[in-house]
């Protein structure tokens, strides 16, 4: 028996119809995601702070009202904790982040913006929250049902 995640009413098909259809729309949710002018727009932001796109990609993680221990940035960004440890050079480089020893055990490295690093981390998620110009083809209900699909796939 397969079963569905809480809430859902849809059940999973197992034809080779159903299965190639999922592809395809998995397919292009992935190729709408990674347009190149859409991936311009964060990354030429990205660079105007002096920053590679790898390493931009760590602010969103980096929660603006607390520090977060590197070990759970690393863990967040799916990443090897020296790989961190460079993305944080690179940010404390550039004054958008600083390390601090946790305030309780000294032994832990923690990470924090600074207001410059918060300002930039929003302006990136704007970036990436502007849907692409593709979406100017849908109508106004077409965007809803997208929309409303697309909670029922990835609640927040």
């Amino acid at each position: 028996m397969v079963t569905t995640p809480k809430g859902s009413t849809g059940t999973r098909g197992t034809t080779a119809a159903t299965r190639e259809t999922r592809q395809e729309a998995w397919r292009r949710m992935r190729t709408l995601a990674h347009l190149p002018a859409h991936l311009d727009r964060v990354h030429r932001l990205a660079a105007e702070a002096g920053l590679t796109p790898g390493v931009s990609k760590a602010l969103p993680h980096i929660p603006p009202d607390r520090p977060v221990p590197m070990r759970e940035l690393a863990a967040s960004l799916r990443c090897d904790n020296s790989y961190v440890t460079a993305v944080v050079d690179a940010l404390e480089e550039r004054g958008l982040a600083e390390r601090r020893a946790h305030p309780t055990d000294r032994r832990v490295k923690v990470v924090a913006l600074t207001p410059s690093g918060a300002a930039l981390a929003t302006r990136l998620q704007a970036e990436m929250s502007e849907p692409p110009a593709e979406f100017d083809a849908l109508t106004d209900a077409e965007a809803a049902q997208l929309r409303d699909l697309m909670r029922k796939l990835a609640p927040e």
